[in-house]
């Protein structure tokens, strides 16, 4: 049975502690749910991963999907970047995101 909506935690750019919701199919990526519902000035590039504005580090929780290789060469090009960190661009709206906690590293435009 699938969620009717999916909650997750994120700590953002002030290290404060905020609280998600969305619907399924409500967004395509993570990066357009934050940007349209929390945050501003953030995915550059408008979900190709090429620029690394929407870099996050997963803090619980995991993610099934696997790195494509123009995320994993953004990633490279950033000094934070982690074993747990990923771009919200590639992240779909799925029930993976339901209880997931993460932080938004920020100051990460390469480009």
């Amino acid at each position: 049975m699938e969620l009717e909506s999916y909650t997750f935690t994120y700590l953002d750019e002030f290290g404060d502690t905020n609280s998600a919701t969305c619907r399924p199919n409500e967004y395509h990526s993570l990066m357009e749910l934050l940007f349209d519902k929390y945050l501003q000035e953030w995915g550059d590039c408008k979900g190709r991963a090429w620029c690394g504005t929407c870099h996050i580090q997963i803090l619980e929780g995991s993610l099934s999907s696997k790195m494509q290789k123009e995320e994993k060469q953004t990633l490279s090009h950033l000094d934070e970047a982690c074993p747990q960190s990923r771009l919200a661009c590639q992240i779909p709206i799925n029930a993976e995101l339901h209880n997931l906690v993460f932080k938004i590293i920020t100051d990460n435009d390469f480009g």
